[in-house]
């Protein structure tokens, strides 16, 4: 049974939960070096920062923030790769 691309390629979660300060560029970092068949990556975070995460990853880039989960002493952030649209490469037409 082979399985199709949708998950990180270790299925591994990334732990970023001990990180306080440059927690944004390190997941950018993360992002985009990841592979190209992957298509979705999460990351283990702290407790309490989902607003912060929403407001930081907005529309513009390959990688979309679409769930942030709650578990015990932590929450996992979910990212998806995203076509860049040649017409809006912005993404300002999702609002």
């Amino acid at each position: 049974m082979s399985e199709t691309s949708n998950t990180n390629t270790s299925g591994d979660i990334i732990d970023i939960q001990h990180v306080t300060c440059g927690l944004v560029p390190l997941m950018q970092t993360h992002l985009e070096g990841s592979e190209p068949e992957v298509d979705t990556v999460e990351f283990k975070i702290r407790q309490g920062i989902e607003t912060e995460l929403w407001n930081s990853f907005g529309t513009g880039t390959t990688w979309q923030l679409v769930e942030i989960r709650k578990d015990l002493f932590f929450d996992v952030a979910k990212f998806i790769r995203k076509e860049v649209s040649e017409l809006d490469p912005l993404g300002l037409m999702e609002f």
